[in-house]
């Protein structure tokens, strides 16, 4: 997983954040393999019901954070589209 504990803290600091500690988050794509360089973080992230412009504040909170692109995924719990069992079952839970 290429991602350092500081980032990994500041992760759960912004979901936690806007999302509520209740919140869930997923690491999927391609910071999961060590063997690659570069990238954008891919973040999938269980949490009750929220507005779009939190998750746009929490996206480009994240960005300025890891000084990285960020793609954040947010869902609610229930969820059960194709992309919540991809990030689920590929990705690792932080």
């Amino acid at each position: 997983m290429r991602i350092t504990p500081t980032q990994l803290q500041s992760i759960h600091q912004q979901i936690h954040q806007y999302f509520g500690d209740s919140a869930a988050v997923w690491l999927f794509g391609s910071r999961l393999d060590d063997t690659q360089k570069g990238g954008d973080v891919d973040l999938y992230v269980e949490a009750g019901p929220c507005c779009l412009l939190d998750e746009l504040r929490c996206k480009i909170s994240l960005e300025e954070c890891l000084d990285i692109p960020v793609d954040l995924v947010v869902r609610q719990f229930s969820d059960s589209s194709p992309i919540a069992a991809i990030a689920k079952k590929q990705g690792q839970r932080l």
